[in-house]
Protein backbone atom coordinates (compact mmCIF):
# COMPACT_ATOMS: atom_id res chain seq x y z
CA UNK A 1 0.00 0.00 0.00
CA UNK A 2 1.47 3.35 -1.08
CA UNK A 3 -0.29 5.10 1.35
CA UNK A 4 1.21 3.01 4.66
CA UNK A 5 3.85 4.98 6.82
CA UNK A 6 7.70 5.06 5.66
CA UNK A 7 8.54 4.76 9.59
CA UNK A 8 6.62 3.02 12.63
CA UNK A 9 8.77 4.27 15.74
CA UNK A 10 7.78 6.58 19.09
CA UNK A 11 9.75 9.27 17.41
CA UNK A 12 8.85 10.40 14.16
CA UNK A 13 10.68 11.98 11.62
CA UNK A 14 8.35 14.25 10.02
CA UNK A 15 10.94 15.20 7.03
CA UNK A 16 10.66 13.33 3.59
CA UNK A 17 12.41 10.56 3.34
CA UNK A 18 15.45 10.26 1.69
CA UNK A 19 17.12 7.27 0.01
CA UNK A 20 19.16 6.02 1.51
CA UNK A 21 22.15 6.36 -1.02
CA UNK A 22 21.38 9.85 -0.75
CA UNK A 23 22.15 9.91 2.67
CA UNK A 24 26.23 10.40 3.22
CA UNK A 25 26.24 9.52 6.72
CA UNK A 26 24.95 6.10 5.67
CA UNK A 27 27.32 5.35 2.58
CA UNK A 28 29.72 1.88 2.82
CA UNK A 29 32.47 2.75 5.62
CA UNK A 30 34.80 4.24 3.42
CA UNK A 31 37.62 3.76 5.88
CA UNK A 32 37.44 0.16 5.64
CA UNK A 33 40.11 -1.34 3.34
CA UNK A 34 39.17 -4.48 1.49
CA UNK A 35 40.98 -7.52 1.20
CA UNK A 36 42.64 -7.53 -2.25
CA UNK A 37 41.13 -10.69 -3.38
CA UNK A 38 37.75 -8.65 -3.87
CA UNK A 39 36.36 -6.61 -7.10
CA UNK A 40 36.66 -3.76 -7.98
CA UNK A 41 33.62 -0.87 -7.24
CA UNK A 42 32.57 -1.47 -10.85
CA UNK A 43 33.06 -5.26 -10.71
CA UNK A 44 30.78 -5.18 -7.35
CA UNK A 45 27.53 -6.01 -8.72
CA UNK A 46 27.41 -9.04 -11.31
CA UNK A 47 24.73 -9.24 -13.75
CA UNK A 48 21.88 -11.10 -13.18
CA UNK A 49 22.27 -14.36 -15.12
CA UNK A 50 26.09 -14.13 -14.30
CA UNK A 51 27.47 -16.47 -10.98
CA UNK A 52 30.65 -15.08 -8.74
CA UNK A 53 33.72 -16.38 -9.43
CA UNK A 54 34.76 -19.04 -7.08
CA UNK A 55 38.56 -20.15 -8.80
CA UNK A 56 40.22 -19.97 -5.43
CA UNK A 57 37.97 -22.48 -3.91
CA UNK A 58 38.60 -24.21 -6.95
CA UNK A 59 42.12 -24.15 -6.28
CA UNK A 60 42.51 -25.58 -2.65
CA UNK A 61 40.97 -27.32 -0.31
CA UNK A 62 39.32 -25.09 2.47
CA UNK A 63 37.34 -25.76 5.77
CA UNK A 64 35.53 -23.48 8.25
CA UNK A 65 38.57 -22.66 9.33
CA UNK A 66 39.25 -21.04 6.00
CA UNK A 67 36.84 -18.88 6.72
CA UNK A 68 36.46 -15.13 8.46
CA UNK A 69 35.08 -16.22 11.61
CA UNK A 70 32.54 -13.74 13.82
CA UNK A 71 34.89 -14.47 16.64
CA UNK A 72 37.58 -12.48 15.05
CA UNK A 73 36.03 -9.53 14.87
CA UNK A 74 36.41 -6.40 16.91
CA UNK A 75 32.37 -5.35 17.31
CA UNK A 76 32.50 -3.37 20.35
CA UNK A 77 30.39 -0.45 19.75
CA UNK A 78 29.60 -1.68 15.95
CA UNK A 79 26.41 -1.94 14.00
CA UNK A 80 26.44 -5.76 12.91
CA UNK A 81 24.20 -6.55 9.81
CA UNK A 82 23.46 -10.28 10.29
CA UNK A 83 21.96 -12.34 7.18
CA UNK A 84 20.18 -15.37 8.93
CA UNK A 85 17.90 -17.82 7.79
CA UNK A 86 14.57 -17.52 9.32
CA UNK A 87 12.54 -19.20 6.24
CA UNK A 88 10.20 -20.97 8.52
CA UNK A 89 6.79 -19.30 7.96
CA UNK A 90 3.77 -20.32 6.17
CA UNK A 91 0.86 -18.05 6.27
CA UNK A 92 2.01 -16.00 8.84
CA UNK A 93 3.04 -18.89 11.49
CA UNK A 94 6.21 -20.68 12.12
CA UNK A 95 5.60 -23.85 11.57
CA UNK A 96 9.15 -25.45 13.28
CA UNK A 97 11.36 -23.26 14.65
CA UNK A 98 14.61 -25.23 14.36
CA UNK A 99 16.20 -22.60 12.00
CA UNK A 100 15.43 -19.51 14.32
CA UNK A 101 17.03 -21.21 17.80
CA UNK A 102 20.11 -23.03 15.87
CA UNK A 103 21.22 -18.64 14.83
CA UNK A 104 20.65 -18.00 18.70
CA UNK A 105 24.13 -18.28 19.28
CA UNK A 106 25.24 -16.09 16.98
CA UNK A 107 22.78 -13.86 17.95
CA UNK A 108 24.44 -14.17 21.76
CA UNK A 109 28.06 -14.17 20.58
CA UNK A 110 27.79 -10.24 18.70
CA UNK A 111 25.58 -9.17 21.40
CA UNK A 112 27.85 -10.60 24.75
CA UNK A 113 30.83 -8.94 22.73
CA UNK A 114 29.26 -5.35 22.19
CA UNK A 115 27.64 -5.51 18.75
CA UNK A 116 24.07 -4.39 18.09
CA UNK A 117 22.47 -6.30 15.43
CA UNK A 118 20.26 -5.87 12.61
CA UNK A 119 18.44 -9.00 10.99
CA UNK A 120 17.50 -9.57 8.17
CA UNK A 121 16.02 -13.27 6.27
CA UNK A 122 13.59 -14.14 3.42
CA UNK A 123 10.59 -15.52 3.59
CA UNK A 124 8.54 -17.59 1.22
CA UNK A 125 8.74 -16.44 -2.84
CA UNK A 126 7.04 -13.30 -2.86
CA UNK A 127 7.80 -12.62 -6.88
CA UNK A 128 5.17 -14.05 -9.05
CA UNK A 129 7.38 -15.40 -11.97
CA UNK A 130 3.94 -15.34 -14.33
CA UNK A 131 3.04 -11.50 -13.44
CA UNK A 132 6.85 -10.59 -12.74
CA UNK A 133 5.75 -8.79 -9.93
CA UNK A 134 6.68 -8.48 -5.90
CA UNK A 135 3.35 -8.90 -3.80
CA UNK A 136 4.13 -7.70 0.17
CA UNK A 137 2.02 -10.06 1.91
CA UNK A 138 1.17 -10.37 5.68
CA UNK A 139 1.48 -13.92 5.51
CA UNK A 140 5.52 -13.54 4.31
CA UNK A 141 6.42 -10.64 6.33
CA UNK A 142 9.11 -11.37 9.92
CA UNK A 143 6.53 -10.59 11.97
CA UNK A 144 6.08 -14.30 13.64
CA UNK A 145 9.48 -14.47 13.55
CA UNK A 146 10.32 -10.95 15.60
CA UNK A 147 7.63 -12.44 18.13
CA UNK A 148 8.83 -15.50 18.64
CA UNK A 149 12.71 -13.58 19.08
CA UNK A 150 10.75 -11.27 21.63
CA UNK A 151 9.61 -13.95 23.66
CA UNK A 152 12.79 -16.27 23.34
CA UNK A 153 15.40 -13.31 24.22
CA UNK A 154 13.46 -11.45 26.58
CA UNK A 155 14.26 -8.62 23.91
CA UNK A 156 12.32 -5.99 21.69
CA UNK A 157 13.02 -6.11 18.46
CA UNK A 158 12.34 -2.71 15.91
CA UNK A 159 10.99 -3.59 12.79
CA UNK A 160 10.77 -0.35 10.04
CA UNK A 161 7.96 -0.10 7.83
CA UNK A 162 9.31 1.23 4.18
CA UNK A 163 6.97 2.55 1.55
CA UNK A 164 5.67 -0.06 -0.99
CA UNK A 165 5.59 0.15 -4.59
CA UNK A 166 2.66 -2.01 -5.88
CA UNK A 167 4.20 -5.02 -7.88
CA UNK A 168 7.30 -3.98 -7.55
CA UNK A 169 7.75 -3.86 -3.85
CA UNK A 170 10.22 -1.88 -1.69
CA UNK A 171 12.21 0.27 -3.57
CA UNK A 172 14.63 1.90 -0.99
CA UNK A 173 15.64 1.64 2.32
CA UNK A 174 14.86 5.35 3.56
CA UNK A 175 16.49 7.14 6.15
CA UNK A 176 13.28 6.87 8.45
CA UNK A 177 15.52 3.85 9.81
CA UNK A 178 17.63 6.29 11.40
CA UNK A 179 15.91 6.83 14.41
CA UNK A 180 15.57 2.38 15.24
CA UNK A 181 19.29 2.63 14.29
CA UNK A 182 19.77 5.18 17.01
CA UNK A 183 17.34 3.66 19.53
CA UNK A 184 19.94 0.51 18.84
CA UNK A 185 23.17 1.74 19.64
CA UNK A 186 21.51 3.83 22.94
CA UNK A 187 19.77 0.46 23.91
CA UNK A 188 16.71 0.99 23.84
CA UNK A 189 15.87 -1.34 21.30
CA UNK A 190 17.47 -5.31 21.35
CA UNK A 191 17.73 -5.22 17.98
CA UNK A 192 16.61 -3.94 14.59
CA UNK A 193 14.48 -6.49 12.07
CA UNK A 194 14.78 -5.86 8.23
CA UNK A 195 11.61 -6.36 6.28
CA UNK A 196 11.25 -9.55 4.06
CA UNK A 197 14.59 -9.25 1.85
CA UNK A 198 12.52 -10.62 -0.81
CA UNK A 199 9.80 -7.83 -0.55
CA UNK A 200 12.76 -5.48 -1.71
CA UNK A 201 13.22 -4.94 -5.98
CA UNK A 202 16.77 -4.73 -5.29
CA UNK A 203 17.34 -8.19 -4.03
CA UNK A 204 17.02 -10.54 -6.79
CA UNK A 205 16.37 -7.40 -9.57
CA UNK A 206 13.72 -9.88 -10.78
CA UNK A 207 10.80 -6.97 -10.75
CA UNK A 208 13.43 -4.23 -11.89
CA UNK A 209 13.43 -2.76 -15.21
CA UNK A 210 17.68 -2.25 -14.55
CA UNK A 211 18.41 -5.15 -12.41
CA UNK A 212 22.03 -4.80 -11.96
CA UNK A 213 21.54 -0.61 -10.83
CA UNK A 214 18.65 -2.28 -8.69
CA UNK A 215 21.27 -4.47 -6.99
CA UNK A 216 23.77 -2.21 -6.77
CA UNK A 217 21.78 0.31 -5.21
CA UNK A 218 20.34 -1.86 -2.57
CA UNK A 219 23.10 -3.64 -1.73
CA UNK A 220 24.99 0.23 -1.20
CA UNK A 221 22.06 0.97 1.22
CA UNK A 222 22.22 -2.16 3.31
CA UNK A 223 25.82 -1.87 3.57
CA UNK A 224 25.25 2.17 4.61
CA UNK A 225 23.52 0.42 7.59
CA UNK A 226 26.41 -0.90 9.61
CA UNK A 227 29.83 -1.62 9.74
CA UNK A 228 30.36 -5.07 9.80
CA UNK A 229 28.48 -8.01 7.75
CA UNK A 230 27.83 -11.89 9.77
CA UNK A 231 26.30 -13.99 7.16
CA UNK A 232 24.96 -17.02 9.38
CA UNK A 233 22.32 -17.79 6.35
CA UNK A 234 23.56 -21.39 5.60
CA UNK A 235 20.40 -22.13 4.35
CA UNK A 236 20.27 -19.24 1.80
CA UNK A 237 22.72 -20.30 -0.57
CA UNK A 238 21.53 -18.21 -3.66
CA UNK A 239 24.02 -15.02 -4.60
CA UNK A 240 21.54 -12.38 -3.64
CA UNK A 241 22.45 -9.26 -2.80
CA UNK A 242 21.80 -9.88 1.17
CA UNK A 243 23.63 -12.88 1.19
CA UNK A 244 26.40 -12.14 -1.13
CA UNK A 245 26.98 -8.59 -3.27
CA UNK A 246 26.64 -6.92 0.73
CA UNK A 247 29.47 -9.04 1.46
CA UNK A 248 31.68 -6.94 -0.94
CA UNK A 249 30.82 -3.58 0.69
CA UNK A 250 31.53 -4.32 4.12
CA UNK A 251 34.15 -6.48 6.52
CA UNK A 252 32.40 -9.77 6.27
CA UNK A 253 32.20 -12.94 8.60
CA UNK A 254 30.84 -16.16 9.10
CA UNK A 255 28.13 -17.22 11.77
CA UNK A 256 28.82 -19.42 14.53
CA UNK A 257 26.09 -21.59 12.24
CA UNK A 258 27.78 -21.22 8.90
CA UNK A 259 30.98 -22.06 10.40
CA UNK A 260 29.33 -25.16 12.32
CA UNK A 261 27.46 -26.46 8.67
CA UNK A 262 30.29 -25.82 6.67
CA UNK A 263 32.09 -28.17 8.91
CA UNK A 264 29.53 -30.41 9.10
CA UNK A 265 29.67 -30.47 5.47
CA UNK A 266 33.32 -31.95 4.60
CA UNK A 267 32.09 -34.98 6.12
CA UNK A 268 30.18 -35.46 3.37
CA UNK A 269 32.54 -34.13 0.85
CA UNK A 270 34.77 -36.87 2.17
CA UNK A 271 32.97 -39.43 4.00
CA UNK A 272 33.86 -42.60 6.45
CA UNK A 273 32.77 -45.16 3.61
CA UNK A 274 30.69 -47.28 2.89
CA UNK A 275 28.81 -43.60 2.17
CA UNK A 276 24.77 -44.16 2.05
CA UNK A 277 22.75 -41.06 0.76
CA UNK A 278 18.72 -41.19 0.43
CA UNK A 279 17.46 -38.32 -1.84
CA UNK A 280 13.77 -37.77 -2.68
CA UNK A 281 11.95 -34.88 -4.14
CA UNK A 282 9.05 -33.83 -6.24
CA UNK A 283 10.79 -33.14 -9.56
CA UNK A 284 13.46 -35.37 -11.40
CA UNK A 285 14.59 -32.97 -13.59
CA UNK A 286 15.39 -30.04 -10.82
CA UNK A 287 17.31 -33.04 -8.79
CA UNK A 288 19.08 -34.99 -11.41
CA UNK A 289 22.24 -32.59 -11.66
CA UNK A 290 22.76 -33.47 -7.49
CA UNK A 291 21.59 -37.04 -7.41
CA UNK A 292 24.48 -37.70 -10.45
CA UNK A 293 27.10 -35.92 -7.83
CA UNK A 294 26.48 -37.86 -4.82
CA UNK A 295 26.02 -40.96 -7.12
CA UNK A 296 29.56 -40.70 -7.78
CA UNK A 297 30.43 -39.81 -4.52
CA UNK A 298 28.29 -41.97 -2.68
CA UNK A 299 28.31 -45.65 -2.29
CA UNK A 300 24.92 -46.15 -2.21
CA UNK A 301 22.30 -44.02 -3.19
CA UNK A 302 18.31 -44.64 -2.25
CA UNK A 303 15.49 -42.94 -3.85
CA UNK A 304 12.26 -41.96 -2.50
CA UNK A 305 9.01 -39.83 -3.57
CA UNK A 306 8.99 -38.70 -7.49
CA UNK A 307 12.33 -38.98 -8.05
CA UNK A 308 11.93 -43.07 -7.14
CA UNK A 309 8.67 -43.35 -8.91
CA UNK A 310 10.50 -41.91 -12.40
CA UNK A 311 13.15 -44.96 -11.93
CA UNK A 312 10.20 -47.62 -11.51
CA UNK A 313 8.21 -46.30 -14.91
CA UNK A 314 11.93 -46.46 -16.58
CA UNK A 315 13.11 -49.28 -15.13
CA UNK A 316 9.88 -51.61 -15.63
CA UNK A 317 7.98 -49.79 -18.65
CA UNK A 318 4.75 -48.55 -16.59
CA UNK A 319 3.14 -45.76 -16.69
CA UNK A 320 2.37 -44.18 -12.85
CA UNK A 321 -0.30 -41.77 -12.44
CA UNK A 322 1.01 -38.12 -11.68
CA UNK A 323 4.38 -39.20 -12.97
CA UNK A 324 5.95 -36.56 -14.98
CA UNK A 325 6.60 -38.11 -18.65
CA UNK A 326 9.82 -35.88 -18.72
CA UNK A 327 11.04 -37.09 -15.66
CA UNK A 328 10.53 -40.93 -17.06
CA UNK A 329 12.90 -39.64 -19.87
CA UNK A 330 15.69 -38.28 -17.93
CA UNK A 331 15.23 -41.29 -15.98
CA UNK A 332 15.73 -43.65 -18.96
CA UNK A 333 18.76 -41.72 -19.73
CA UNK A 334 20.67 -40.85 -16.79
CA UNK A 335 19.48 -43.28 -13.84
CA UNK A 336 19.39 -46.58 -15.87
CA UNK A 337 22.91 -46.32 -16.73
CA UNK A 338 25.42 -48.35 -15.61
CA UNK A 339 27.47 -46.15 -13.21
CA UNK A 340 24.65 -44.59 -11.57
CA UNK A 341 21.99 -47.67 -11.18
CA UNK A 342 25.00 -49.72 -10.06
CA UNK A 343 24.50 -47.53 -6.81
CA UNK A 344 20.84 -47.47 -6.41
CA UNK A 345 19.24 -49.21 -3.47
CA UNK A 346 16.22 -50.98 -4.75
CA UNK A 347 12.95 -51.01 -2.50
CA UNK A 348 10.93 -53.67 -3.62
CA UNK A 349 7.71 -52.41 -2.27
CA UNK A 350 5.72 -49.02 -2.58
CA UNK A 351 2.18 -48.31 -1.77
CA UNK A 352 -0.46 -47.94 -4.78
CA UNK A 353 -3.59 -45.62 -4.08
CA UNK A 354 -6.65 -45.24 -6.79
CA UNK A 355 -6.37 -41.20 -5.62
CA UNK A 356 -3.84 -38.45 -5.03
CA UNK A 357 -5.08 -38.15 -1.36
CA UNK A 358 -5.58 -42.25 -0.57
CA UNK A 359 -8.75 -42.14 1.37
CA UNK A 360 -8.64 -40.72 4.02
CA UNK A 361 -7.08 -43.21 6.53
CA UNK A 362 -3.47 -43.53 7.58
CA UNK A 363 -2.14 -46.69 6.01
CA UNK A 364 -0.92 -49.35 7.86
CA UNK A 365 1.48 -51.84 6.48
CA UNK A 366 0.39 -51.24 2.78
CA UNK A 367 -3.13 -52.04 3.36
CA UNK A 368 -6.31 -49.29 4.08
CA UNK A 369 -6.86 -48.61 7.36
CA UNK A 370 -10.66 -47.92 6.88
CA UNK A 371 -12.08 -50.53 6.23
CA UNK A 372 -13.03 -48.88 2.15
CA UNK A 373 -12.52 -51.28 0.01
CA UNK A 374 -9.12 -51.90 -1.89
CA UNK A 375 -8.29 -48.37 -2.81
CA UNK A 376 -4.84 -47.89 -1.27
CA UNK A 377 -2.76 -51.59 -1.40
CA UNK A 378 0.70 -52.82 -0.96
CA UNK A 379 2.05 -53.25 -4.79
CA UNK A 380 5.79 -55.52 -5.16
CA UNK A 381 7.86 -53.62 -8.55
CA UNK A 382 8.82 -57.36 -9.02
CA UNK A 383 4.74 -58.03 -10.28
CA UNK A 384 4.70 -55.36 -12.92
CA UNK A 385 3.96 -55.91 -16.21
CA UNK A 386 5.43 -53.81 -19.16
CA UNK A 387 2.59 -51.58 -20.44
CA UNK A 388 0.93 -51.45 -17.64
CA UNK A 389 -0.94 -48.66 -16.02
CA UNK A 390 -1.13 -48.05 -12.38
CA UNK A 391 -2.31 -45.66 -9.59
CA UNK A 392 -0.50 -43.33 -7.78
CA UNK A 393 2.71 -44.75 -5.88
CA UNK A 394 2.66 -42.62 -2.85
CA UNK A 395 5.10 -44.69 -0.61
CA UNK A 396 7.23 -47.17 0.24
CA UNK A 397 5.86 -49.83 1.83
CA UNK A 398 7.71 -50.41 5.77
CA UNK A 399 8.08 -53.58 4.49
CA UNK A 400 11.09 -53.33 1.92
CA UNK A 401 13.34 -52.15 4.39
CA UNK A 402 13.36 -55.37 6.42
CA UNK A 403 14.31 -56.59 2.72
CA UNK A 404 17.78 -58.32 3.91
CA UNK A 405 19.78 -56.18 0.86
CA UNK A 406 18.61 -53.19 2.21
CA UNK A 407 18.56 -53.93 5.77
CA UNK A 408 22.61 -54.97 5.26
CA UNK A 409 23.67 -51.50 2.89
CA UNK A 410 21.67 -49.40 6.16
CA UNK A 411 23.24 -51.37 8.65
CA UNK A 412 26.92 -51.24 7.22
CA UNK A 413 27.42 -47.48 6.22
CA UNK A 414 29.22 -45.57 8.00
CA UNK A 415 28.02 -41.99 7.09
CA UNK A 416 24.34 -42.02 6.37
CA UNK A 417 22.71 -38.67 4.47
CA UNK A 418 19.57 -38.20 4.46
CA UNK A 419 17.22 -35.27 2.29
CA UNK A 420 14.23 -36.95 1.70
CA UNK A 421 10.71 -37.60 2.71
CA UNK A 422 9.66 -41.23 1.23
CA UNK A 423 5.72 -40.95 0.85
CA UNK A 424 2.85 -38.30 0.28
CA UNK A 425 2.79 -37.29 3.92
CA UNK A 426 0.05 -34.66 3.47
CA UNK A 427 -2.69 -37.54 2.54
CA UNK A 428 -1.21 -39.83 5.78
CA UNK A 429 1.45 -41.86 3.72
CA UNK A 430 4.59 -41.94 5.72
CA UNK A 431 4.91 -45.48 6.86
CA UNK A 432 8.00 -45.43 4.76
CA UNK A 433 9.71 -42.12 6.19
CA UNK A 434 8.93 -43.43 9.63
CA UNK A 435 10.46 -47.03 8.47
CA UNK A 436 13.61 -45.27 7.07
CA UNK A 437 14.03 -42.80 10.60
CA UNK A 438 13.91 -46.29 12.22
CA UNK A 439 16.19 -48.49 10.43
CA UNK A 440 19.05 -45.51 10.14
CA UNK A 441 18.83 -45.00 14.12
CA UNK A 442 19.32 -48.46 14.11
CA UNK A 443 22.66 -48.21 12.83
CA UNK A 444 24.65 -46.79 16.08
CA UNK A 445 28.17 -46.93 14.46
CA UNK A 446 27.42 -44.54 11.61
CA UNK A 447 27.65 -40.84 11.53
CA UNK A 448 24.28 -39.40 10.53
CA UNK A 449 23.23 -36.51 8.49
CA UNK A 450 19.89 -35.45 8.06
CA UNK A 451 19.00 -31.88 6.07
CA UNK A 452 16.27 -30.44 4.69
CA UNK A 453 12.55 -28.42 5.82
CA UNK A 454 10.38 -30.95 5.44
CA UNK A 455 12.98 -33.88 5.93
CA UNK A 456 13.35 -32.24 9.35
CA UNK A 457 9.79 -31.10 10.00
CA UNK A 458 8.84 -34.76 9.15
CA UNK A 459 11.50 -36.60 11.60
CA UNK A 460 9.91 -34.69 14.17
CA UNK A 461 6.48 -35.20 13.41
CA UNK A 462 6.79 -39.11 13.12
CA UNK A 463 9.22 -39.44 15.40
CA UNK A 464 9.36 -36.65 18.15
CA UNK A 465 11.56 -38.80 20.34
CA UNK A 466 14.33 -39.84 17.98
CA UNK A 467 13.98 -36.78 16.91
CA UNK A 468 14.81 -35.04 20.39
CA UNK A 469 17.94 -37.38 20.91
CA UNK A 470 19.49 -36.60 17.53
CA UNK A 471 19.41 -32.66 19.09
CA UNK A 472 22.16 -33.82 21.39
CA UNK A 473 23.52 -37.19 19.86
CA UNK A 474 26.96 -36.70 18.66
CA UNK A 475 26.12 -39.44 15.69
CA UNK A 476 23.52 -37.41 14.52
CA UNK A 477 23.79 -33.65 12.72
CA UNK A 478 20.89 -31.84 11.64
CA UNK A 479 21.61 -29.20 8.48
CA UNK A 480 19.17 -26.49 8.65
CA UNK A 481 19.54 -25.99 4.92
CA UNK A 482 18.84 -29.43 2.77
CA UNK A 483 19.29 -27.56 -0.35
CA UNK A 484 22.42 -26.01 0.12
CA UNK A 485 23.91 -29.20 1.41
CA UNK A 486 22.73 -30.84 -2.07
CA UNK A 487 23.54 -28.11 -4.26
CA UNK A 488 27.38 -28.21 -2.41
CA UNK A 489 27.50 -31.37 -3.29
CA UNK A 490 26.92 -31.18 -6.67
CA UNK A 491 29.65 -28.12 -7.16
CA UNK A 492 32.25 -30.29 -5.33
CA UNK A 493 32.23 -28.81 -1.46
CA UNK A 494 30.29 -25.79 0.74
CA UNK A 495 33.32 -23.48 0.13
CA UNK A 496 32.29 -23.36 -3.83
CA UNK A 497 29.14 -21.51 -2.95
CA UNK A 498 29.36 -18.42 -3.77
CA UNK A 499 28.09 -16.92 -0.45
CA UNK A 500 30.54 -18.76 1.71
CA UNK A 501 33.61 -18.22 -0.57
CA UNK A 502 33.43 -14.95 -0.36
CA UNK A 503 33.95 -15.14 3.36
CA UNK A 504 36.88 -17.25 3.07
CA UNK A 505 40.24 -15.19 4.28
CA UNK A 506 42.47 -14.17 1.75
CA UNK A 507 45.69 -16.25 1.57
CA UNK A 508 47.98 -15.12 4.65
CA UNK A 509 45.48 -12.78 5.95
CA UNK A 510 45.60 -12.11 9.85
CA UNK A 511 42.84 -13.94 11.42
CA UNK A 512 42.57 -12.10 14.36
CA UNK A 513 44.38 -9.12 16.12
CA UNK A 514 41.57 -9.72 19.51
CA UNK A 515 43.72 -10.55 22.74
CA UNK A 516 43.61 -13.79 23.84
CA UNK A 517 41.75 -14.91 27.33
CA UNK A 518 43.83 -15.64 29.66
CA UNK A 519 42.49 -18.53 30.05
CA UNK A 520 42.76 -20.89 27.37
CA UNK A 521 41.76 -24.14 28.66
CA UNK A 522 38.49 -24.49 26.87
CA UNK A 523 40.37 -23.43 23.68
CA UNK A 524 39.23 -26.71 22.01
CA UNK A 525 35.41 -25.46 22.32
CA UNK A 526 35.93 -22.92 19.48
CA UNK A 527 34.73 -19.78 21.31
CA UNK A 528 37.65 -17.57 21.11
CA UNK A 529 39.89 -15.59 18.61
CA UNK A 530 41.67 -17.98 16.05
CA UNK A 531 44.77 -19.34 17.79
CA UNK A 532 48.12 -17.94 16.15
Amino acid sequence: DSSAPRGRHACVDTREPRSITDDRRLQPRRHVREPSHRPSRAQQVDAAEEKPSISRGASREMTARSLRRVQDADLRDKVVLVRVDHNCVKDGVIHDTFRVDQSIATLYNIVERGGRPILMTHVNRPFDKKRKQISCRDEDSVTAVVRYLQHKLGVVFAVPTFRVEPGRGILDVDTSVNWLIEDLKHRRVGGVYLPNTRWFEGEEGLAAADAVAARERFATQLAGLADVFVNDAFGSWQPHVSTFHVAKLLPSYAGLLMQKEVAALSALTEPRRPFLAVIAGSKLDTKMGCVEAIAQKADHVMLGGQLYNAYIAAKFGVTIAGVDPLDVEIAKTQLLVPEVERKLVPLSTVIESDTLDGCGCVPVAGKCGSGDGDRVRARRLADLKPGETTGYFLDVSAESFRDASVAEVIAGAKTIFVNAVMGFTPAGFHEGTAALDAAIASNVDARKYFGGGDTLQEFKSLSPGLYMTALECPSYYLFTGGGTVLKALELGGAMKLPCVEILAAADGEEPSRLEKPKCMALESCDCGPTPA
